[in-house]
Parts: structure tokens; sequence; C-alpha cells
């Protein structure tokens, strides 16, 4: 499958012929300032609307080309007859880079957004052959960073919004089934977030983070309506999920400074109740660690003051 990005001269505008139909493939880009870089390609249009909107305000942003850290815009296009394939980048500020990458081998409504407002940020999104999606990246601040990806997917959404400094995304959605949604919301600094799905559905984690230096981990694998809800404020703290199976939930609250929580639950095949795991803290060197492997487990847990240690395991 073809990922190179061809040479296109900055701020061109490309029609291609229409073939009869109403639907287009168009790139339309917009550069106020100095030195700045885009890229796009467009290929195999039959038919179905295809869009990408570049606009860049400040200096030295890239979407692709020279001095950039990453390849521009890429679309494929197909026979499928409902739109759209649309990619739109937005940067206002200096030093920013983008790049967004659509490859519908059955195409399928596609959309893609990066919207960056600061210096120094980078923002990534790719997606292949997926239904009904659309990624969202904004980022307001400096040296934020994001990276999204779904290949092969379903009815899914990934959104992630960074208004700070230094803070990181990572999301990997693959092969995920109807309807599953994943979103991280971080207001502060030096927060990160990393989010990986593997070939589950109904679901989707949701992150939440404000403050300074916190971290959230989550993985899904092979489950449908399992569900992962972090929500860190202060700074320091640490959460990580890991749901393997079916109905699984974990939800964790922290609030305060070096809260540790983890929870790891898997389910049996055909599980009819799943496991649910709760952790409420607030104070500060906190520590909760729930495992829960098997089917109708369930774990509260609430750590209010300095320095408390849980660990509960169900099997």
């Amino acid at each position: 499958m073809k990922f190179a990005l061809s040479s296109i001269a900055a701020g061109v505008l490309l029609a291609c012929v229409c073939h009869g139909a109403s639907a287009q493939a168009t790139v339309t880009v917009t550069q106020q300032g100095n030195g700045n870089t885009s890229v796009a390609e467009q290929s195999g249009y039959s038919g179905t609307d295809i869009t990408a909107t570049i606009t860049q305000i400040g200096n030295n942003n890239h979407v692709g080309g020279p001095g950039s850290s990453g390849g521009g815009i890429f679309q494929a296009g197909g026979d499928f007859p409902t739109p759209s394939n649309a990619a739109t980048v937005y940067q206002n500020g200096s030093g920013n880079n983008a790049g967004i990458v659509q490859v519908p081998v059955v195409p399928t409504p596609l959309e893609a957004s990066i919207r960056q407002t600061g210096n120094g940020n980078s923002g990534f999104i790719r997606q292949d052959g997926t239904t009904g999606t659309l990624l969202t990246i904004e980022q307001n601040g400096d040296g934020n960073r994001s990276a999204l990806e779904q290949i092969t997917g379903g009815d899914s959404t990934i959104r992630t919004l960074q208004s700070g400094n230094g803070n990181s995304v990572t999301v990997g959605q693959y092969e995920t089934g109807g309807r599953f949604y994943s979103s991280v919301v971080q207001d502060g600094d030096s927060n990160t977030a990393s989010v990986s799905i593997h070939g589950s559905s109904f679901g989707g984690p949701v992150i939440e983070q404000h403050g300074y230096g916190n971290s959230a981990t989550t993985s899904q694998t092979d489950g449908e309506q399992s569900l992962i809800s972090i929500r860190q404020y202060g700074s320091g703290n640490l959460a990580d999920a890991t749901q393997t199976g079916d109905l699984q939930t974990a939800d964790i609250g922290q609030n305060g400074i070096g809260n540790r929580a983890s929870v790891t639950q898997s389910g049996l095949p055909d599980n009819v109740l799943g496991n649910s795991a709760v952790i409420a803290q607030a104070g500060n060197s906190n520590t909760a660690i729930v495992r829960q492997a098997g089917d109708g487990y369930v774990a509260n847990v609430s750590q209010v003051g300095n320095g408390n240690w849980t660990s509960i395991y169900q099997h």
C-alpha cells in the first residue's frame, strides 16, 4: 500500500476531474507567515468526495515538506458513494507539525481534524478502512504531542484535547467493533495518556487529567461493553487499567499528589456479569491495586488521607 507523499508545491490548489459527478477531490492550502510548508496527495478518486484543507498562520509550521518531522496529508479514494474522506489541519503559532494518512481500503466515511494553537506542537492521525469514524486532535499551548491510529476499525471515534504545555497522548485502536469511543482531555502541563485497544467493541476508555505530571495508561483486548474511566486532579498521580474480555468496568478517581491506582481485569468466556472495580483516592501517596479474574467480582476502594495502601485479588 502506498504511503509516500509526492512533492507538491506549498499553496497549490488541486482539483481533480469530477467524472461527471457533483463530488470532487480538492486540496485547499492557506499560508500566512514565513517558512510554512505543506504537502498533500490524493489518489484513486472515482466519484466520492475527498477534501484536504490546510491553514497555517505563523512561522515554520509544517504539514510535511522541508523542515517537518513527519509526512503531510495522504488520502486514497474509492467507489463508495457516501462522503466523505475529509482531512483538516489548522496551525496558529510557530514550529507546529501535523500529518494525516487516510487509506479507505473498503471506502467508508472518514474524517480527521488537527487544530493546533501555540508553538512546537505535534499531531498525527492515521486511519485505514474504518466505518463512520471521526478522529480529532486539538492542542492549545506549547510542546504538546498527540498520535492517533485506527486500523481496520469499526464505527468508532477518538477525541483528544490538550490545554497546557508538554502534554502527550497516544491512542491506538485496532480492529474495533461497533460504536467504540475513546476520549482524552488534559488540562495542565507534562501529563501523559496512553490508550491501546485490540479487537474490542461497544466500549472505550475516557481519560481526564488536570494538573501537572499525571500519567494514565489503559489497555482493552477482545472484549465487548467494557468501560474504563480515569480522572486525575493534582500532580504526579499514576493510574493504569487493563481489561481482557466482556463487561469489565474500571473507574479510577484521583485527587492529590503522588497517588497510584492499578486495575487488572479478565473475564471468562461468555461471562454474563463481568467484573467491576472502583478506586477513589483523595490525598497524597496512596496506593490501590485491584486484580480480578473471572465473573461477578466487585471491588470498591476509598482512600482519604495520606500514605494508605490496599491490594485486592479476586479470582
